[in-house]
């Protein structure tokens, strides 16, 4: 199985990053994240069931950017706190699917 690890790695990085404000880092963070979704052959059904999940609370507004836009500053603290705990679960649940044995 080969799910797209470095994007979800990227995502996680970008968000950890001291780089950007915390909107700036929900628009790209949630962009990298799609980016990696949507190589969806390889992902096992619960992982990609979590990140449909994720990215549908980032869109809410019709656009990640749209949603981020619309927030107050300790909102979206809160939602990149939030996104960056999903995100790195999403990156563990990925490392852990990539050790199990190929049927």
């Amino acid at each position: 199985m080969s799910v797209p690890l470095n994007h979800v790695a990227q995502a996680a990085k970008f968000l950890t990053s001291g780089q950007g404000t915390p909107k700036e880092k929900l628009v790209m963070g949630g962009k990298v994240l799609r980016m990696a979704v949507m190589l969806t052959g390889d992902w096992t059904p619960d992982l990609l069931k979590k990140a449909n999940g994720i990215l549908a609370a980032l869109t809410k507004g019709g656009t990640v950017k749209n949603t981020v836009t619309r927030m107050d500053e300790q909102t979206a603290n809160e939602c990149l706190n939030q996104l960056i705990k999903d995100v790195a679960e999403l990156a563990n649940g990925i490392g852990q699917a990539r050790r199990l044995p190929r049927r």
